[in-house]
């Protein structure tokens, strides 16, 4: 199938906002521009093969600058040396282009006079223009829609800041810690913590694994989040929320991930279009603008990642850190909650347990940085600020903690032999 029918019927199928399809790259119309160049160039003496030989040997240079403005002005200039005027001034200029690359007698041309052909413009340095208008068309008019598409996705950005920003205040109010010993006070504190647990290993829309770490494509990107969705249903946490305003903020998370997802569909599918044209160009011209389109054309958001990266940090900082994970705060020796957290002179943190442990084992190094602070640890290196950190925002590990740290307490004073004597859940028969 033509790209040209696929390129309109994905952006049908998508079901994209009308004034982004608006804005989508006018495929269709450049194809029928690129018809108009080659016949420009072909009436002018200068087919395919011709300019192929032409610009291999450094004889014809096909110029795409920005002005002062930024517009693309493209111009074809070759150099045309037949060491004869009088062949030059009735010479075709395709029979000029063969006479470039060697003499009679197959020595070199550089010396022989340039003389430009009658009604072509005559540039610097013995280069002479070849007037074209199509290519000029065909350069307006790209540029002219990769700039709209820029100005599409600035709009996009900005939407979606406004929408994280609500987001933030709806989540900040549900996901707030408990206060005190209030039941009444309600929280979805651990909903939204193992919401966010989910969203940050799916990695939606980035990956930071080693082998293809960096931005994802929208296809596994889609895959990612519908994963996402899928454990988030399984473990039926939208049912526990506590809050009724909780599933609304969940609804508008999961659109706003939706958005982002689109936005990156939309952008895959006009650079794919970009490149196919250009592609296209350089096949039914030899004029080679591939290399040198990207680097030279200004401002082009579209065809880089930086607003799915901007977005998914910003989403990341103003939401989801909204919620502090365990693993943020884990002991690197037990790998449970640092607590009570010992905070050594490099630094580094520790359970009171694990530390206590270290210094009886005799151990002087960080296991960490390898500083000798482990024996210099004492009281006065319990961080209390993080203490009432920990025990606001996790409340049931806290406790957990405490409790393993009593019976490890427990049996360091009476031995292995201290049994818990806790009495056993009552179990009805």
């Amino acid at each position: 199938m033509k790209f040209g029918r696929t390129f309109q019927e994905a952006l049908a199928a998508e079901s994209y906002p009308r004034h982004w399809v608006e804005k989508a790259i006018p495929y269709r119309q450049l194809k029928k521009i690129l018809v108009k160049v080659r016949e420009e160039l072909i009436k002018n003496g200068y087919d395919p093969d011709t300019l192929h030989q032409l610009l291999a040997n450094h004889n014809a240079e096909y110029r795409l600058e920005p002005d002062a403005f930024h517009l693309l002005r493209p111009k074809l200039v070759v150099r045309l040396s037949p060491g004869d005027s009088s062949l030059v001034d009735s010479a075709e200029p395709k029979a000029l282009a063969e006479l470039v690359s060697t003499t009679s007698n197959g020595s070199s041309i550089s010396s022989l006079a340039r003389q430009p052909v009658r009604g072509h413009e005559e540039e610097d340095e013995g280069w002479t223009k070849i007037p074209l208008n199509s290519d000029s068309r065909f350069f307006t008019l790209l540029q002219s829609d990769v700039s709209e598409l820029d100005s599409l996705q600035g709009e996009e950005r900005q939407s979606m800041n406004d929408e994280i920003h609500v987001l933030g205040t709806e989540i900040a109010e549900v996901a707030k810690p408990r206060k005190g010993l209030i039941k009444l006070s309600k929280s979805d504190l651990y909903r939204w913590r193992e919401i966010f647990e989910l969203y940050l290993g799916a990695q939606v829309f980035f990956s930071t694994n080693e082998a293809g770490g960096g931005l994802r494509g929208s296809q596994k990107a889609q895959k990612q989040l519908i994963w996402f969705q899928d454990e988030v249903n399984k473990r039926q946490l939208p049912q526990k929320f506590k809050i009724e305003s909780s599933a609304i903020a969940y609804t508008h998370f999961l659109a706003l991930n939706a958005t982002l997802l689109q936005n990156l569909q939309f952008q895959e599918l006009n650079q794919t279009a970009v490149t196919k044209i250009i592609k296209k160009f350089d096949k039914r011209t030899a004029l080679g603008i591939k290399t040198t389109f990207p680097k030279i054309m200004y401002s082009a958001n579209f065809i880089s990642d930086t607003i799915s990266r901007d977005i998914c940090a910003q989403l990341a900082r103003e939401v989801v850190n909204l919620v502090p994970q365990v693993v943020d705060y884990t002991c690197i020796v037990c790998l449970s909650l640092c607590w009570l957290p010992v905070r050594l002179d490099c630094n580094h943190l520790f359970c009171i347990r694990c530390m206590i442990k270290m210094q009886n084992q005799s151990k002087k190094f960080c296991p960490l940085c390898r500083s000798e602070v482990i024996q210099k640890a004492n009281e006065t290196h319990i961080d209390d600020k993080l203490v009432r950190y920990l025990e606001q925002w996790f409340p049931k590990e806290t406790r957990e903690k405490q409790a393993y740290n009593e019976l490890e307490r427990r049996k360091e004073l009476l031995g292995e032999g201290y049994v818990d004597d806790t009495p056993p859940p009552c179990v009805v028969m």
